[in-house]
């Protein structure tokens, strides 16, 4: 097989994440529909069903985001979107956990809580991974029984009850004009050249919010220059030069980061947290870690609520973290000389007591045994879609295998 297989869709949050890359990159791939009909056959090669996931040419099926990329960066390092150096890498490490987690909540809103201006979306293209075949007037009607499963899986993400809706939309909106300011001055978020920070906000800013109907219009209105950003970023022209010099953070991006540290930053801390007591709870090393270890205290604004702890961000700032440990100590201080002026470090070094590690695409203590939990574990699913007739959503924890 000469090219990449890419089962993703369009509308998908996460999708849109490695797209870009891939365009970016040049590199031959495809994109098979990724209907209702192969999910089974998927799941049983990786133990999930979660958008995206790619097909190496080499025949390896490889599921998740960062993942993902990490792959396409070291397969085809040609026009790398890592920044080498250590305050850049951080940063985009940074902003990538934050688009993979707090950006999640403005995504979801504004596809599900307009669902009807937003009905291409919402009733005709998740019909599409159901019943390809159908004529297109058709594809509503039976969407009306699968978009509500579907909203009911993303809306346990992003939490969206009434009174924390009016907080989302004034932040995103001051995000989105913060966003505006910056790319008025730079081409990309670190400079003149896209990174994997770039990559990674496309996925709630292209998928959810510069497409979907209604979000669409806000950015349009509110934010042109990130929409023009948005364009760049799925279409690119490779006149880029390079990132800012001096391992330079843009001026216009640190308002950014200050919202990304203030509300990630405690977001993250809730999900350590939490994460920390779910693996202290266990009675057996071997257990398989649930998806949402909790929920943990969330404030926006003049909201406060609880939202659920996603295990999959604490091992995303367990990654960066380990990155950031692997660097030489005269990179180390730089970076912690940036952090400490802004007063980020404290947010920053948020660390889980005991390591985690992923199994087929599922989490588990740092300690569990990789052969048996596999084999134990091998039909499980925990994601949002049903991965066919031989999966099962039972949790188990140490069962003997024969």
């Amino acid at each position: 097989m000469d090219q990449l297989k890419f089962f993703a869709q369009e509308a998908s949050f996460f999708s849109a994440m490695v797209r870009p890359m891939l365009r970016y990159k040049k590199i031959s791939y495809i994109e098979p529909l990724y209907i209702k009909g192969i999910f089974s056959d998927v799941f049983r090669k990786t133990g999930s069903v979660q958008m995206p996931q790619i097909e190496t040419t080499q025949g390896v099926i490889i599921q998740d985001t960062t993942l993902i990329c990490d792959y396409l960066e070291d397969n085809y390092p040609e026009k790398s979107m890592l920044p080498t150096s250590p305050i850049q890498l951080t940063v985009s490490r940074i902003i990538q956990e934050f688009a993979n987690d707090f950006m999640i909540l403005p995504a979801m809103h504004y596809r599900w809580n307009f669902k009807l201006t937003n009905w291409k979306i919402c009733y005709y293209e998740f019909a599409q991974m159901a019943i390809p075949r159908y004529l297109f007037f058709l594809k509503p009607i039976v969407a009306a029984n699968i978009t509500p499963k579907i909203e009911m899986a993303y809306r346990k993400m992003g939490g969206l009850d009434k009174d924390f809706l009016p907080e989302i939309e004034k932040w995103y909106l001051n995000f989105l004009e913060k966003l505006n300011v910056h790319f008025s001055h730079h081409k990309y978020l670190l400079g003149n050249k896209p990174s994997i920070a770039d990559c990674a906000l496309m996925g709630p800013l292209y998928a959810h919010l510069g497409r979907d109907a209604y979000p669409k219009k806000i950015m349009l209105r509110v934010a042109p220059k990130v929409y023009q950003w948005v364009r760049r970023m799925n279409d690119p022209d490779h006149s880029d030069t390079d990132y800012m010099i001096n391992d330079t953070i843009p001026e216009t991006l640190l308002p950014i980061l200050e919202l990304i540290f203030k509300h990630q930053g405690e977001k993250t801390a809730g999900i350590i947290k939490k994460t920390n007591e779910h693996l202290e709870s266990l009675t057996d090393v071997n257990q398989l870690l649930r998806r949402f270890s909790g929920k943990a205290e969330f404030r926006l604004g003049q909201y406060t609520g609880m939202r659920p702890t996603e295990t999959h961000i604490a091992w995303l700032r367990q990654k960066m973290l380990t990155e950031y440990d692997a660097l030489g100590e005269s990179e180390k201080k730089l970076v912690n000389n940036f952090l400490e002026k802004y007063n980020w470090m404290q947010l920053f070094d948020l660390r889980l007591k005991k390591g985690i590690k992923r199994i087929r695409n599922k989490y588990y203590h740092i300690d569990a045994d990789n052969d048996f939990v596999e084999k134990r574990d091998m039909n499980i699913n925990q994601g949002a879609f049903s991965a066919g007739k031989n999966s099962s959503r039972e949790v188990r924890t140490n069962k003997k295998v024969n």
